[in-house]
């Protein structure tokens, strides 16, 4: 006799980029061991990967994870983790103290962490004639520049998130150019051109938390803002 099956809790959570609601169940044992494993390897890449297959599996594929937004994907797996193993959770803060190499643990609610900032202005003019037009990087843009050098990440980082080229008179859209069009329209770029339209990735919401602690070195109170998914594992 087959033993019974049981049915796990849904959940919702609204998109913080675009409103969209999806729908998510806890993740299973299994799905945590993997995970887990990812984690102990101390290795962003393998752990990255694990964070997008979990989110597939617990959206029954409905949510596509190299499609996310990064910011989605983020705060996507916060709340699923929540629901998981419950809402807080311990993390590792540096001291303040700049002669000090020691470290603090506070306890955060994750119910409580916020994706914090205005969204940016998604159209820039690098000149009076030309703009370009931006979207949030992707999981798989993320992807695609792990393991890269600094400069060949932000310039591919760059290409991938640029949706329109636009002058007066007509509106040239990034899928319909070639490689080597783009490759040549973000490499002609001046380096003041380059700096206004890297503040729009500068200036993209991210998930924060303001904590407090005491550092286990020093004995000094430690009051910071964490940052980024990675933070709050």
């Amino acid at each position: 006799m087959a033993l019974p099956k049981q049915s796990s809790p849904k959940y919702k959570c609204v998109l913080p980029s675009d409103g969209r609601e999806v729908e998510y169940r806890p993740f299973l044992v299994k799905e945590q061991k993997v995970l887990l494993l990812a984690q102990e390897q101390e290795n962003d890449e393998a752990m990255f990967k694990a964070v997008q297959d979990l989110i597939g599996s617990v959206t029954d594929g409905e949510v596509k994870p190299q499609r996310l937004p990064v910011i989605d994907m983020e705060y996507l797996f916060l709340k699923i983790r929540s629901k998981s193993v419950g809402e807080t959770a311990n993390i590792r803060v540096t001291c303040n103290d700049p002669k000090c190499d020691g470290t603090g643990e506070a306890v955060v609610n994750l119910d409580d962490v916020e994706v914090v900032g205005e969204a940016p202005e998604t159209k820039i003019m690098i000149n009076d004639e030309i703009g370009v037009e931006l979207r949030y990087p992707r999981v798989s843009d993320i992807s695609d520049v792990q393991g890269k050098d600094q400069a060949t990440q932000t310039l591919t980082m760059l290409k991938n998130s640029i949706v329109n080229i636009f002058d007066e008179e007509n509106v040239y859209p990034a899928a319909d150019a070639s490689t080597n069009e783009l490759n040549e329209f973000v490499e002609e770029l001046t380096m003041q051109q380059l700096e206004k339209i890297t503040e729009f990735f500068n200036g993209i919401p991210s998930l924060q938390k303001e904590v407090e602690s005491v550092c286990t070195t020093c004995g000094k109170d430690i009051k910071t803002t964490v940052r980024g998914l990675n933070s709050f594992f």
